[in-house]
């Protein structure tokens, strides 16, 4: 009797342990060279559910979708300087197009200092940096069940030449816009998560924003509210979930609510994180051909080095991935519509050995 409460003993503690509580810290945190793709399920499932809050709990997200997939490249600050934030140990490069986040991460916490982005406003394509002030907390390290903070910043973006006439009758010279956060953070929950990647011990934080919107306009040299509105343009608040895990460099999932306390976006780790190009990898020859291409383009490449061709949209969503098994790999583009293409070369040991471009032109 006494030897099998023993034994009995032994598994309760065993099967504790595998869902115990674990804590985030930097080193949790994506470095320099590491690659993340991260998908958008934009038709969730009615089945998925943020769950509750507590100890011990279990979320299945098995069933979420990869309607488009996200990439995000994290380089050092040396390789994408900014003087307006010169204080950032780490930048987030998403896409192939020049977009980056400026983060801080530190034995205290990560933060967002800001942005750095092509966009279009009506006006043409322009570069437009927004900055933190103070820089927007995300996380506070070592982050356990109950940890919690606050964040108020604003969102400052300076202003900016426009030059069009939105249809207001006048012409827009110059435009500023500053958002107002509040935003309060706790960590409500911790179990395990089950998502397309596996199964994973998390923590979950609760996320709270609440945000107000002034943008301003410069007409004849005057600047104004934007004509036919208050200074405060909108009000915005949101709750948010998202699930943090041990070594992955990034949250595994991120789900937003709407007011009515429905899912209204969600985004989630579609794979562990890949070394990118360093002065440690070898990179692989590569020879892509015809380019322009029409309706096929071969790769020539080393097989024993290439496991797989990743091709991206100008976005940087990843379109597909073709297992490479011979030295030429061709590929039917005949449903590509005409523009440019990124492509990665990925090792054996899933390490970026090369990318490039290539056009498509029919």
């Amino acid at each position: 009797m006494k030897k099998s409460l023993l034994v009995i003993f032994a598994l309760f503690i065993c099967a504790f342990g595998a869902v115990a509580q674990i804590t985030i810290t930097t080193a949790d945190i994506a470095s320099p060279t590491k690659i993340i793709y991260q998908s958008n399920d934009t038709l969730p499932s009615g089945s998925l559910s943020v769950g509750s809050a507590g100890i011990s709990q279990t979320w299945n997200m098995s069933m979420l979708n990869a309607s488009t997939t996200d990439t995000m490249t994290f380089i050092s600050y040396a390789w994408a300087p900014n003087p307006l934030f010169s204080s950032s140990n780490l930048v987030m490069k998403q896409g192939w197009q020049n977009n980056f986040s400026y983060l801080t991460n530190s034995a205290s916490g990560l933060t967002a200092d800001g942005v750095s982005a092509n966009v279009d406003l009506g006006a043409g394509p322009m570069n437009l940096t927004i900055k933190n002030s103070p820089s927007e907390k995300l996380m506070n390290f070592p982050a356990n069940y109950l940890t919690n903070f606050t964040s108020n910043y604003k969102s400052i973006t300076p202003a900016f030449y426009f030059g069009v006439d939105p249809g207001i009758g006048l012409v827009i010279d110059s435009v500023r816009m500053t958002s107002g956060v509040r935003k309060t953070v706790t960590v409500d929950a911790w179990g395990t998560l089950t998502t397309p990647l596996g199964t994973f011990n998390v923590l979950r934080s609760k996320e709270t924003i609440v945000k107000y919107d002034t943008t301003d306009v410069s007409i004849s040299g005057f600047w104004n509210p934007l004509p036919g509105f208050t200074p405060l343009l909108a009000a915005d608040s949101t709750t948010g979930y998202t699930w943090w895990a041990n070594g992955v460099g990034f949250p595994l999932v991120s789900i937003k609510l709407d007011s009515l306390s429905a899912i209204k976006e969600v985004t989630w780790l579609q794979s562990l994180p890949l070394v990118g190009i360093n002065e440690a990898t070898a990179a692989s020859q590569v020879n892509v051909f015809p380019n322009p291409a029409q309706n096929e383009i071969t790769f020539a490449v080393e097989a024993s080095k290439v496991s797989s061709i990743q091709l991206f949209d100008i976005a940087g969503r990843m379109i597909d991935s073709y297992t490479v098994s011979g030295n030429t790999a061709s590929i039917n583009t005949s449903d590509f519509a005409n523009g440019v293409y990124s492509y990665t070369l990925i090792g054996n040991d899933n390490a970026i050995l090369n990318r490039g471009k290539f056009t498509v032109a029919k």
